[in-house]
């Protein structure tokens, strides 16, 4: 039976513990960065939305019909307009994670603010999406971060694209736990539901240990 990386972590909720837990992050050279996100709109409002244009389009106006697009079609993967985020990560390594639990404007804007003040190096996987949101909260960007998702595509360069697949589960899920890649959705209700925060953490440390491996295989061929 293979054995996979356990990821141990620590979660945090209340802007007091947020606070104290990125004051001890300062003393990392090193961090992985993830950030979990979901619509501003509840599930219910995207049916709703889904279910006007299916039923009523012809009679809506072009300005109604626009917003319920924009509705029934939001997700966590949505400009930060109309996306929120829930659950910042933090991997320390590849094997243990800090979770930071968001639960309103001033968790998130203490978060963003340390996160483009942070003087270390920040690994973040697919930086297009994450640093879209650090931009949009801050209206600036960390000081120094590499892209996982671009470096791995830079090293494997093959022009068939399911040759070059550069996903963080594509690339890591066989060092941990297989419950990482069955997550269905990510629009949980109760932000520290065990099995999402768990999720959550691997996510740090996977990224953490994906920059490890690039590492060491530029070494190997420098």
């Amino acid at each position: 039976m293979k054995e996979y990386i356990k990821v141990n972590y620590e979660f945090h909720t209340t802007l007091y513990s947020i606070n104290k837990a990125l004051k001890k992050l300062e003393s990392y050279d090193i961090l992985s960065l993830d950030f979990e996100a979901q619509s501003v709109y509840s599930l219910k409002e995207r049916a709703e939305a889904k279910d006007l244009l299916k039923q009523y389009s012809e009679d809506m106006s072009p300005d109604d019909i626009r917003l319920s697009k924009m509705v029934a079609r939001s997700s966590g993967l949505s400009n930060p307009r109309i996306s929120k985020v829930t659950h910042v990560i933090f991997g320390l390594s590849n094997h243990e994670s800090v979770v930071l639990v968001v639960n309103g404007y001033k968790s998130l804007k203490a978060i963003m603010d340390w996160i483009v003040n942070y003087p270390g190096k920040l690994i973040i996987h697919n930086s297009l999406f994450d640093l879209k949101i650090v931009h949009y909260w801050t209206n600036k960007l960390p000081k120094d971060f590499i892209d996982t998702q671009l470096l791995t595509k830079t090293v494997i360069n093959h022009t068939e694209n399911w040759k070059a697949k550069s996903g963080l589960k594509d690339l890591m899920s066989g060092h941990y736990d297989p419950r990482w890649c069955e997550i269905e959705s990510y629009d949980i209700q109760d932000f520290k539901n065990e099995a999402f925060l768990r999720y959550s953490a691997i996510d740090g440390a996977a990224t953490y240990k994906l920059y490890e491996e690039l590492q060491e295989h530029l070494n190997e061929n420098t």
